[in-house]
């Protein structure tokens, strides 16, 4: 991730959903307006309620923590953040976790339901467990799914289950001794679960679920992150911890390095981020000293963000020039967040061949695959356990030691269903190691939903690193891993933060001597589940090419004026003091400077740019927040005096609000690129862009590559 991150991640509008496929309608030997009548009937029922699927219909009943029956809309908004986040209900297979369809609820009378297929599916939804903030709340009927129809109370029915898999958790740590805290929420979800019955009302059963699940989402966190240091101290002896952080510069590097392993040793990694166009002179410097301070180093030659700008004969051999020029890194990464929608359709190839690759000419060092958590946050396709289900064949795993997964909870959330995630990877690759290959909180355009602290990002950030450092490691198989993506941003200056990471390598090192790791997979210690049928994927849009952060929905800013089109004489401002700056590599990054962009539904638009310089970019509006639908493009090229460029005219249909981007989109494009008067209006009306001409310096604009864009008085 070089903080795409990522930005695809938007579920569609109820307006992008695929219809429900319509029965065959066959009516014999009866009157025409007969026939007509029955089928304008039939069609009534269908919009209204949705087709009941051979398994029926679950109805589901949400209250509040005060037991306040919901609305339709009000569940919505909830599950949403209040409209910050997007719809997140999904059906899964209950044993694999494998997507089965994406929006399923749907409103019945004044109740929210879903059909069932012909198999037993689990509900996955985003529902909010306070303190700790939002959880993925997997509905699975307690384990076995919901094969056949009836009246639910979410709440209800979601901390029964929670508290079954909680109480499974424990059994298999028989050996945990549980802290006062984990013991007063245990407690008190087991009253709130106890003080009603199958026959109390539905509000007082709703009030108490929502409190309890409250309870067990702490209870949860709490054991695993209480467990994992212990037990992993345990079993240190065969399967080395690692305590990793992530590099993307060369900047700076001793002191980074030496941070590092100050906070580690002699459990850490460094995970270097080998940048596009860079070559592996870039840092010979870098991972020798890494080496000299005894971290050891995991090479990711090709990021997420980048790979769509090699074919598969240059990512291989990418691979092959890293390994070559660098026989002393330890660990691989043979793909990066191969799930996600803005990798190109080749990435599973390609991850065989770097693993291949790494094997021939890399013995005994670790392969490794990182993939991208989202079950219900993007296409059904690329779900993650979907995902590795149609996409890694048995020829491919037999390569890969490591697999791991990168977390990002504003994105996705996580929360109470952690522990199913890792027993479900560690069922789905029983001969692999696992653990968090990337982790995170609060990146830039992609903050949807919030984590254990929804008003300090820092203190978030903090109980985020303390809880899956630790938890991470509380499992059979798992190395820990985590590899903080913001690690030099995050923790140069924050005590706080590095002690998360001092305190567990201490926990690590109170017990016995730490071996020499090795490149042979830990066998499982959880046996293989019963295959079952593979789901058939639901058709969805083919997903963009961009791997652009989505825009996090505001509020409506007020619209500027109309810029002035009259370019001032010579300079690099076309109008003021102030321009953005492009610094456009050589190859296609795919990165992004953007904005959300107000505008009234029905309505022509068109946008345009004043660019002077040289290079290539693209400028993009899209209309959803999966930029999957793109509402109109053209390609910016800069020459030696101001040029206006603009998109063709566009619909904006029934939104409220598009996205406007310019994008690193062209390999064979670098050059410098100013940026000036930026505007998307109807014609002859008012300019929609905050901050066009950017004469209030960095606000209104979001960029997820300062190294790419800027913007600069003066420039």
């Amino acid at each position: 991730m070089e903080n795409n991150n990522n930005s695809d991640k938007g579920m569609e509008n109820e307006e992008d959903r695929v219809p429900v496929e319509r029965p065959w309608l066959v009516v014999f030997l009866l009157p025409a307006v007969i026939v007509g009548v029955l089928a304008l009937l039939i069609w009534a029922i269908v919009v209204t309620t949705g087709i009941a699927q051979a398994g029926g219909t679950v109805t589901l009943l949400f209250f509040d923590r005060n037991g306040t029956a919901l609305t339709p809309s009000q569940v919505r908004l909830i599950s949403n953040n209040n409209g910050a986040g997007y719809n997140s209900d999904f059906l899964l297979n209950p044993t694999n976790m494998r997507a089965i369809s994406s929006g399923p609820l749907y409103t019945s009378g004044s109740n929210l339901a879903f059909n069932i297929p012909s198999q037993a599916v689990s509900l996955a939804f985003n529902w909010p467990t306070l303190p700790n903030g939002f959880s993925l709340v997997v509905l699975d009927n307690g384990g076995v799914g919901f094969s056949a129809g009836g009246t639910y109370n979410f709440t209800y029915q979601a901390a029964r289950d929670t508290k079954k898999k909680l109480d499974a958790a424990l059994a298999a740590r028989p050996d945990y001794v549980a802290s006062t805290k984990f013991n007063t929420a245990y407690q008190a979800a087991s009253t709130q679960l106890a003080s009603v019955d199958a026959y109390s009302p539905e509000s007082a059963k709703g009030k108490a679920g929502q409190l309890a699940l409250d309870n067990l989402a702490v209870a949860y966190d709490v054991l695993l992150a209480e467990y994992g240091p212990v037990f992993a101290a345990t079993n240190k002896a065969t399967l080395p911890p690692w305590l990793g952080f992530t590099i993307d510069t060369v900047s700076n590097y001793q002191a980074n390095l030496d941070l590092a392993a100050s906070l580690a040793a002699p459990y850490g990694w460094i995970r270097v981020v080998f940048d596009a166009g860079q070559g592996p002179s870039t840092y010979t410097n870098l991972v020798n000293y890494a080496k000299t301070k005894g971290l050891k180093v995991l090479g990711q030659p090709v990021d997420s963000t980048y790979d769509k700008g090699y074919t598969r004969a240059q990512y291989k051999q990418r691979f092959i020039d890293f390994i070559t020029a660098f026989p002393q890194i330890d660990a691989w990464e043979v793909g990066n967040e191969v799930n996600g929608s803005w990798l190109s359709s080749e990435i599973g190839v390609k991850i065989a061949d770097a693993a291949a690759e790494v094997k021939a000419r890399a013995p005994g060092k670790f392969t490794v695959l990182t993939l991208f958590w989202q079950i219900n946050t993007d296409s059904i396709a690329n779900s993650m356990f979907t995902w590795v289900n149609t996409n890694l064949p048995a020829a491919t795993r037999s390569n890969i030691d490591v697999v791991t997964f990168s977390q990002y909870q504003e994105q996705a959330p996580m929360g109470v269903v952690f522990d199913q995630v890792m027993k479900t990877m560690r069922a789905e690759f029983p001969t692999q190691k696992i653990g968090l290959g990337e982790l995170g909180y609060w990146i830039p355009g992609q903050q949807f939903w919030w984590a254990y602290n929804q008003t300090d990002t820092t203190a978030a950030k903090r109980a985020v690193a303390s809880q899956y450092y630790n938890a991470a490691l509380a499992y059979p198989g798992s190395i820990g891993g985590v590899f903080w993506w913001t690690y030099i941003a995050d923790f140069k200056s924050d005590t706080a933060l590095q002690q998360v990471v001092s305190k567990l390598r201490d926990t690590l090192q109170a017990s016995g001597p730490t071996p020499t790791p090795t490149a042979t997979p830990t066998p499982s210690v959880t046996a293989t589940p019963t295959p079952t049928a593979t789901p058939t994927p639901t058709p969805t849009a083919t997903p963009t090419p961009t791997p652009t952060p989505t825009p996090t929905a505001t509020s409506t800013p007020t619209p500027s004026p109309t810029p002035t089109a009259t370019p001032t004489p010579g300079g690099n401002v076309f109008s003021g003091n102030w321009a953005a700056v492009a610094v456009i590599p050589a190859l296609a990054t795919f990165k992004d400077f953007y904005q959300t962009v107000p505008v009234t539904s029905g309505l022509q638009y068109t946008a345009n740019v004043w660019v002077k310089g040289s290079g290539s970019l693209e400028l993009q509006v899209w209309g959803n927040t999966r930029w999957t639908q793109k509402l109109a493009s053209v390609k910016v090229t800069a020459g030696s005096t101001w040029t206006k460029v603009t998109t063709p005219v566009f619909n904006v249909g029934t939104r409220s609000r598009v996205y406007l981007s310019f994008d690193t989109a062209y390999s064979n494009a670098a050059g410098k690129m100013y940026l000036d008067e930026v505007f998307v209006g109807t014609s002859g009306g008012a300019n929609r862009v905050t901050n066009p001409g950017f004469e209030s310096g960095n606000t209104s604009w979001s960029n997820d590559a300062p190294s790419v864009f800027s913007i600069q008085n003066a420039p």
